[in-house]
């Protein structure tokens, strides 16, 4: 990642910026959730970005109960390889 990363909260609401601050979030969020995510389909965009179709099921970390269990849509921006900026969309 690159290291002024702009990450979005999608747990929590928000975004998150820094390396640190994804970290800080990840941990948080998976204390509480467990989830799984399957990439099922890759589109280069014509603006650079990289749209990636996944299947995505979320479940309670403590009781295994389901939360979720959907289809979204995940874009990166790299920049020199890195990533630079994350947006979870909704699939159309």
């Amino acid at each position: 990642m690159h290291p002024g990363v702009d990450w979005p909260n999608a747990w929590e609401g928000g975004r998150v910026i820094g390396r640190a601050a994804v970290r800080d979030y990840w941990n948080r969020q998976f204390a509480a959730i467990s989830s799984k995510v399957e990439p099922e389909d890759f589109t280069n965009e014509p603006n650079g970005a990289i749209t990636v179709d996944v299947h995505q099921v979320v479940h309670d970390a403590r009781t295994g109960e389901l939360i979720s269990d959907s289809r979204v849509r995940h874009r990166y921006w790299l920049e020199d390889g890195l990533v630079v900026r994350m947006d979870v969309l909704n699939q159309d």
